[in-house]
């Protein structure tokens, strides 16, 4: 029989369950959001270093821009 100790039991019971699943979750994804966030920008920084240096570089050697 459904008593009211029970539903409230396994209402705890799935509190419990949905909070530990939910920690886990936004866990794992704040992770990967601030990972990529701080990677995007340092990628666009080397990246740029590299077009700007070897522009550079050709037009030390070959006396002309590329650009």
């Amino acid at each position: 029989m459904i008593t009211r100790s029970n539903l409230a039991e396994q209402l705890r019971e799935y509190q419990i369950r949905s909070k530990h699943d939910w920690a886990s979750v936004s866990f794992f994804s704040s992770t990967s959001n601030l990972t990529s966030s701080r990677i995007r920008p340092i990628l666009i920084i080397v990246l740029s270093c590299f077009v700007v240096t070897g522009s550079m570089l050709w037009s030390l050697l070959y006396g002309n821009w590329l650009f």
